[in-house]
C-alpha cells in the first residue's frame, strides 16, 4: 500500500511562512495599539505557540513529507495550502489550528476595534484591514475546490 506523500512547493513554503509571520506581527500590532505590554506579550506567546508548539506537532511524522521542511511546510500548508496539502497539514491537529486561528483573527480584531473606538488613526485602520484581508484569504483556502 503506497501512501501519497506531502510535497510543498517552494512558493507555498516561502510565501506561506512569510504570510503567517506577517499575520503574527499584524495581530500583535492590533494589541499593541490597545496596550504596548499586551502587544509584546501577545507577540511572544503567539510566536511560541505557532513556531514552537504547532510546528513541532506538525513535524512529528517525518515519513509523510517528500522533503524535510522541519514543520514549516505544514504550517504554510495548514494556513495557506489547498486540497491534499491542506488536509494532510492539518490532519488530526484541527483543534489546535482552530485555536491558533482564533488567536490570529478575532482576538486582535476585537482589541483593535476597542482601540479604534477610543481614537482613530489610519495606521490602526490599515492594520485592521490587513488582518481581515489575510484572514479572509486564509479562510478561503478551506473552501472545497470543484473538480472537473
Amino acid at each position: 500500500m503506497t501512501e501519497e506523500k506531502l510535497e510543498f512547493s517552494r512558493l507555498l513554503l516561502v510565501l506561506g511562512n512569510l504570510g503567517l509571520l506577517a499575520w503574527v506581527f499584524l495581530a500583535s500590532f492590533g494589541l499593541f495599539f490597545y496596550s504596548q505590554l499586551y502587544g509584546w506579550v501577545y507577540l511572544l506567546a503567539l510566536s511560541f505557540i505557532i513556531y514552537a508548539i504547532l510546528r513541532r506537532m506538525g513535524c512529528s511524522s517525518c515519513y509523510k513529507c517528500k522533503a524535510c521542511t522541519s514543520g514549516l511546510g505544514r504550517l504554510a500548508g495548514a494556513f495557506f495550502g489547498r486540497g491534499f496539502v491542506k488536509r494532510e497539514s492539518v490532519d488530526n491537529r484541527i483543534g489546535v489550528v482552530v485555536f491558533v486561528y482564533a488567536l490570529l483573527l478575532p482576538v486582535p480584531v476585537a482589541f483593535l476595534s476597542l482601540s479604534l473606538s477610543e481614537s482613530f488613526l489610519f495606521a490602526k485602520l490599515f492594520v485592521f484591514i490587513c488582518l481581515l484581508a489575510l484572514g479572509m484569504y486564509s479562510f478561503l483556502t478551506w473552501r472545497k475546490q470543484k473538480s472537473g
